[in-house]
């Protein structure tokens, strides 16, 4: 009987494929291709969020800057006047601009890292756009998935669609205000 057990499990598995109704069968893949990085790249809206983070992190860096160039006037100031002043008064007060300049730094830190949560914030505004253009040209080209380039090793130019989605994200969506959370 276990001799049978394979040829028994072969006919089942053709009696049920031959039950399936045609309808419940998956359909064949017609793919597209898409660079999600090159629609960031080169779109409008991607140039223009890029730009407004570059101006974002360049404010903060001059700020950043300037504030440790104080802090280097200060803490020369200090040392400066070490000779005229108490050892433990001057500990203390090195101790507090010390502290001062750490904390100065966490907070550039954190406005870094507002300024990544906005773009983060901004490509998820943008992929819900480019979804929806993704699904009207699966439509439109009788297709029913998009896959990165990156993972195509053969494929026909035809089937790129990433120039026509900057083309159509470019007139549906040209800027977009970053905003950094507060």
């Amino acid at each position: 009987m276990f001799r049978n057990f394979p040829l028994l499990l072969i006919a089942a598995a053709l009696f049920a494929s031959a039950i399936v109704p045609a309808s419940a069968q998956v359909p064949p893949a017609r793919a597209l291709f898409l660079d999600l990085d090159t629609v960031f790249s080169q779109s409008e809206v991607g140039k223009d969020i890029r730009s407004q983070l570059q101006v974002m992190l360049s404010e903060i860096s001059s700020r950043e800057k300037t504030t440790a160039e104080s802090y280097v006037d200060r803490e020369q100031a200090l040392l400066a006047s070490a000779r005229d002043r108490d050892p433990a008064v001057l500990q203390k007060e090195w101790e507090i601009l010390q502290a001062e300049k750490e904390g100065s730094g966490n907070l550039f830190q954190i406005e870094r890292t507002a300024v990544q949560s906005a773009s983060n914030n901004a490509r998820r505004q943008v992929n819900a756009v480019l979804n929806e253009i993704m699904q009207s040209i699966l439509v439109e080209r009788g297709a029913n998935m998009v896959m990165s380039v990156g993972a195509v090793h053969v494929g026909g130019v035809d089937y790129d669609i990433t120039a026509e989605v900057i083309a159509r994200l470019d007139k549906r969506m040209p800027k977009l205000k970053v905003e950094r959370p507060r």
